[in-house]
């Protein structure tokens, strides 16, 4: 391990392909230790107790309380030493993994060798804080990345307004925003409980008409960063916060913030504004906005990245490797074999998470590993942020078109609104329905057919039990086709549409720290006179101070970096043969499954309204809509859900959408 390494708490490892943050697993240290256990010890098993009581316990040398860790996280593989060699990577994974590894390394030598000493000036604090973040990072050397691919890093970011909510739609982090209906949102209290309220008559009116016109929307960020805050579980001396933020869709049809509330689990809090006349030089708007984007970072690290797509995956892939290795289940089975693809190499990324047997090192998310060392959190904040998420998941709500419809997103105004993740993400998930109801169709002519499917039932239940192990109904089997259906839909594009959504996104969002920091240095602001150019400085991480380049910044840039490796396969739909498809998914020569896998290669790329030729389609019509200044952004361009595998700009977009397995 190089010194690099060891200043980044462990993050070179992750980069190196242990990568993908997902979660503890107990209730408590004492929990049980396996679900579904089988008398075949070899067997992989759900544990509660991956986290030990070192990991659990927090004292007030860490956080301004002392106590146990002892919510509910969902449930862990004990032992990656238990997955058979062809669910694991290969050596050709490794060594994709070890290309970014190197520019890595060579990114974070030069970081540390040409940032010192740079001095920034400007006539307004975006400028200097526009300068801080590439002079000496990221340009003046080519050979890591080429200049076209820097300047889309580093043009636009949320000093922009419009800038702040295009990332939100076409961002790393697309599942927070939803319609703020009055059932829900109640502005007129809202703001009259406000420390500033009474002068905020305008931006009620403001905020009321456009919720009456179905043109109000919403990131709240208390619902899974709230109990952190308001527990006390954030590192002593580090700073996190819950915001809202409302955005109104105006008469041309673009998404713009109107008011942030940054403390907003404090009712009383102030609410910033960009027309506040006591931030005359928008400082106090612009420090808001950063705040949104490293809120949005903490709900993306543990929430909309590790949880809802690693965790999950592991979930599935650990119950069907149980069933298989003690006989309940066939690895032959047609819904193994359309499974699998998406699920087998996720163990090995997610093993640099937590330490288990057969692995080596320091987890991330275990005490003295890369929360602890960068994260506001630590790792007990993160624990609390999980189980505030684990607590409210339902898996059926969590498929993208219920997400869509109960999140307001599906009707109204904002489907005139460029939404590149909704847009693009229906085009696979109509595409991956299709061809999930094809493999069950011809598997199963009855409900009565999958319900007299022992090793598939078997199967599931022991998703069942793993899902709500606490009690709580998650996840409840029903064996019917249209249920079968929909969950292995969901499965398989959560495991890779909804992946590569939220995981390719984050270097080009977040290797600019100012778009989310992965720690604010300073207490959010008491009110917008408080704030100055300095204020809004010092609570990013100064890119001249040796500790916050250190601690902050280059894990910052160094965990985006590994985990935007390129990946060694994809599900044959970037191969130009659909024979190549039909080797990823191996049914039977002249069966009716493999005929749908020759429709689905179909689907993805034959003829004008293929998923290829659509989403195409879509991404030169976002970028047709942009008059601004160029590059367009990344945000709007959003190549991220390409059916190919796009390289022409490598590596800042590698990955197709369905990449055969969560590798990264």
């Amino acid at each position: 391990m190089n010194h690099h390494d060891k200043s980044y708490g462990g993050v070179a490892a992750y980069t190196a392909g242990l990568r993908g943050p997902v979660h503890s697993h107990q209730q408590t240290a004492s929990a049980p230790a396996a679900l579904a256990r089988a008398s075949d010890v070899s067997a992989p098993q759900f544990v509660f107790s991956g986290l030990t009581a070192t990991d659990l316990n927090y004292d007030t040398s860490e956080y301004p309380v002392a106590g146990t860790f002892a919510g509910v996280l969902p449930p862990w593989l004990n032992d990656i030493a238990t997955i058979p060699a062809d669910w694991q990577r290969t050596a050709e994974d490794a060594q994709a993994a070890g290309v970014r590894e190197t520019q890595r390394v060579a990114a974070m030598d030069y970081i540390s060798k040409n940032v010192p000493g740079q001095k920034y000036t400007g006539p307004s604090t975006a400028q200097i804080i526009a300068q801080r973040y590439t002079q000496g990072m990221w340009t003046g050397d080519t050979s890591i990345f080429s200049p076209a691919q820097i300047t889309a890093l580093t043009t636009h970011w949320i000093a922009d307004d419009a800038e702040l909510a295009r990332q939100r739609l076409g961002g790393a982090n697309p599942n927070v925003i939803k319609l703020a209906d009055s059932s829900n949102y109640d502005i007129a209290a809202w703001i009259a409980k406000a420390g500033n309220g009474a002068a905020l008559a305008g931006l009620q009116t403001t905020l009321i008409n456009a919720q009456r016109d179905g043109c109000l929307f919403v990131c709240d960020y208390r619902p899974v960063l709230g109990a952190a805050v308001t527990g006390q579980l954030v590192v002593k001396g580090r700073h996190l916060a819950a915001p809202l933020c409302f955005f109104t869709i105006g008469s041309d049809n673009t998404l713009m913030p109107q008011a942030i509330q940054i403390s907003a689990t404090d009712p009383g809090a102030y609410i910033f504004t960009p027309t506040d006349p006591a931030d005359t030089k928008g400082d106090a708007w612009l420090l808001a906005k950063l705040w949104v984007g490293s809120a949005d970072q903490q709900w993306w690290f543990s929430g909309s990245h590790l949880f809802n797509t690693h965790t999950i995956d592991m979930l599935f892939g650990t119950a069907a490797l149980n069933q298989i290795q003690t006989g309940a289940l066939a690895a032959e089975h047609p819904l193994v074999i359309l499974a699998k693809p998406f699920l087998e190499k996720s163990f090995n990324v997610n093993s640099g998470v937590i330490n288990m047997p057969g692995t080596q090192g320091k987890g991330i998310y275990q005490k003295g590993g890369f929360c602890d060392n960068v994260l506001p959190t630590g790792r007990v904040g993160l624990y609390q942020v999980i189980n505030s998420l684990y607590q409210n998941y339902r898996f059926d709500q969590n498929a993208f078109p219920a997400q869509m419809d109960s999140r307001g997103l599906n009707a109204g105004a904002i489907t005139k609104v460029a939404f590149p993740y909704r847009d693009d993400g229906q085009r696979w998930w109509t595409a991956l329905n299709g061809f999930v109801a094809a493999i069950v169709a011809a598997g199963y002519a009855s409900d009565d057919a999958v319900a007299a499917d022992s090793g598939l039932n078997s199967w599931m239940r022991t998703v069942q039990g793993a899902f709500n192990h606490d009690g709580t109904a998650r996840f409840t089997w029903t064996p019917t086709k249209a249920y079968l259906t929909s969950v292995f839909s969901n499965l398989l594009f959560t495991c890779s549409v909804q992946h590569t959504s939220v995981n390719n996104n984050m270097f080009n969002g977040w290797g600019f720290t100012p778009n989310g920091a992965f720690a604010m240095q300073a207490a959010p602001p008491a009110n917008a006179a408080a704030v100055s150019s300095q204020t809004v400085l010092d609570s990013l991480p100064d890119p001249q101070s040796p500790a916050a380049l250190a601690n902050v910044i280059q894990p910052q840039i160094s965990f985006v970096m590994g985990g935007t490796s390129t990946v060694s396969e994809t599900l044959g739909v970037d191969s130009g043969s659909p024979a190549a498809m039909q080797a990823v998914y191996p049914y039977a020569a002249g069966s009716a499954q493999q005929a749908a896998v020759s429709a689905f290669w179909n689907v993805v790329w034959e003829g004008g309204s293929s998923v290829a030729a659509a989403i195409s389609a879509n991404q030169q019509a976002r970028i047709a809509s942009w008059h601004g200044a160029l590059p367009v952004p990344n945000s709007l361009a959003y190549y991220y859900l390409s059916a190919e595998l796009v390289s022409w700009q490598s590596p800042q977009y590698l990955n197709a959408a369905t990449t055969n397995a969560i590798q990264i």
